[in-house]
């Protein structure tokens, strides 16, 4: 098994989103792509009623929410892991309705957007393991003040992975794997094993397939985010190939 496999495992899972609005919306859930999600139309009767989304597998019914919140994935706030803005954020329920759902052509500020809910998540538990691929080291640079304040959380531990073109600051206390690894470099991913509780195990897992261009899901099935975790462990966190560093010092340096 590969994070490769894994992404094409899950492209006959298919959802409905269906908009409730006054006038049509083209373009709504676009980077879902065809394949993966059908998007239907139906006209609200009344201009004073509120615009709002369902989302339905097969003929489940899984859940509504506005439309303001589906139009905000195209260019989502970014919120600090921890924060209640994020707790509060219609698009966490969101998240929740479209999970196991293939994105097609998520942006760079999506996926960040995307990961902040795996990251607060694990903030939240205040135990476990957070693994983080970057795809290269150089990518942490950006989200070092974040990670070092995920790290704060006593009972957490903080791997992250990526080719090494770039050299992490040594007083952190996050575990650095630098691997020339090209399913690494091709592929980011945020997974949180949940610390012993499966309502909060979580993962993202994508694709980069084209500069920018993103292709994965987001799941928070328990059994699929154990395979992620076998997966990440065994072929990235215990290959002897791995350079790593490990400071126990639990990051209350900051650099």
């Amino acid at each position: 098994m590969s994070l490769k496999a894994l992404i094409h495992e899950m492209e006959d899972r298919r959802k409905t989103i269906t908009v409730f609005a006054h006038e049509p919306q083209f373009g709504v859930g676009s980077y879902f792509g065809a394949r993966h999600v059908s998007v239907e139309y139906e006209r609200l009767p009344t201009a004073d009623t509120d615009e709002f989304v369902t989302v339905s597998a097969g003929d489940d019914f899984l859940g509504s929410v506005a439309l303001s919140s589906l139009r905000a994935l195209d260019e989502p706030r970014i919120h600090e892991p921890g924060s209640d803005e994020l707790v509060s954020a219609d698009l966490r329920y969101l998240f929740s309705l479209l999970d196991d759902t293939l994105f097609s052509s998520f942006d760079r500020r999506q996926m960040v957007a995307t990961s902040r809910e795996i990251e607060d998540r694990a903030i939240r538990a205040g135990r476990g393991t957070l693994y983080a691929g970057f795809q290269r080291l150089s990518a942490l640079r950006d989200q070092l003040e974040t990670y070092h304040d995920i790290d704060r959380t006593p009972g957490l531990d903080i791997h992250v992975y990526g080719q090494p073109d770039w050299e992490p600051p040594t007083s952190s206390g996050i575990v650095v794997h630098r691997l020339l690894d090209d399913e690494v470099r091709d592929c980011w991913f945020v997974v949180f094993d949940g610390g012993g509780d499966d309502l909060s195990k979580c993962a993202l897992v994508a694709e980069e397939r084209s500069p920018g261009q993103f292709y994965g899901f987001w799941t928070y099935d328990p059994a699929l985010v154990d395979r992620i975790v076998e997966h990440v462990e065994n072929a990235f966190t215990h290959t002897p190939d791995a350079q790593v560093d490990h400071h126990p010092d639990n990051g209350n340096e900051t650099p």
